[in-house]
């Protein structure tokens, strides 16, 4: 735990930065879902497809952090 936490002070700022447009676009992405959801009105064949969409845009959030979080080890630290 000691060796993650300072090699997240070693962040460059560029890093620092990527991390936190990931973070606010998964944050948007969730909450998209949830706005669907919320006037998609009654669930019916008619807006299925918004569920289906609202349920990909809540799914999505996790595997894009997973993978920017993947993308800035291997970028910080290219041995």
């Amino acid at each position: 735990m000691k060796e993650f936490l300072h090699s997240f002070r070693k962040i460059s700022a560029a890093g620092l930065l990527g991390v936190r447009i990931v973070l606010a676009m998964c944050c948007v992405m969730a909450f998209a879902a949830f706005v669907l959801c919320l006037f998609a009105g009654a669930p019916a064949a008619g807006n299925f497809r918004v569920y289906r969409l609202a349920q990909a845009l809540a799914e999505t959030p996790a595997g894009v952090l997973l993978l920017a979080g993947i993308a800035l080890i291997i970028v910080e630290n290219p041995r």
